[in-house]
């Protein structure tokens, strides 16, 4: 009986050191995943934003040591709401950058698409003369969840396009992608001064998910100009 008990004994030591020990290394694994994680989404936060500030001829309005710098000084600001507007959600942190006669203001939005958030990154131009903000560039940040060949193509370049350059004149009453606004058949560059994004013709049969992203647009700027910057033009 003594020796029945003592291997019992020995027999749940050893379990719980194993125990122990797993639970140790799954510990370790997930800190080392986590951070890894963590640098990544950094890393795509930046790369996002030198893209989103850069000329048509490929020259970088802001300096990339610059935008690293502001980036990780704002890493622990990333996540939090600071505007719902019903439709679309601002998420924190808004970085902002100062050029020559230019205020650049890069944010981060999202909105419900056809299977989920479609996240959005836009950076925005204030002209320190005329007062104007002016949509400048736009990224698609995560898409996953939308339909492979349809909603998905909202993450190809020439689709993305579409969203941009828009002034404050298109801005104010709201974007509306073209077959909201019945403008199908307009001319995409046209129409983009009355804030209508035509698509259509670049994502036939897929609508919720290029709304999602002028929704989140559409929060973006509402916050900025309304709340960051307090209705100053």
């Amino acid at each position: 009986m003594k020796e029945n008990r003592r291997e019992m004994l020995k027999m749940s030591i050893t379990l719980m050191i194993y125990t122990l020990i797993a639970g140790i290394a799954l510990g370790l694994v997930y800190t080392v995943t986590k951070d890894r994680i963590a640098e990544a989404e950094l890393e795509n936060v930046i790369s996002s934003m030198v893209n989103l500030l850069t000329d048509e001829n490929g020259n970088t309005i802001v300096n990339v040591d610059e935008i690293k710098k502001i980036v990780l000084e704002k890493r622990n600001e990333m996540g939090n709401v600071l505007f719902e507007d019903g439709v679309g959600t601002v998420i924190s942190p808004v970085y902002e950058f100062e050029t020559g006669n230019a205020r650049y203001f890069v944010l981060t939005g999202r909105a419900v698409g056809y299977g989920g958030n479609v996240v959005t990154m836009a950076a925005f131009m204030l002209d320190k003369n005329s007062g104007e903000l002016t949509l400048k560039a736009i990224k698609v940040l995560d898409y996953s969840q939308e339909t492979p060949g349809l909603g998905a193509k909202i993450g190809e370049s020439n689709v993305q396009e579409r969203f941009f350059p828009i002034p404050e004149s298109g801005l104010k009453n709201g974007l509306k992608v073209d077959k909201d606004a019945g403008k199908q058949s307009a001319d995409p560059e046209k129409v983009k001064q009355e804030g209508v994004v035509k698509v259509s013709d670049v994502m036939t049969g897929a609508t919720i998910t290029p709304r999602a992203v002028v929704s989140s647009l559409n929060a973006m700027y509402k916050f900025l100009r309304e709340k960051y910057l307090g209705g100053e033009e």
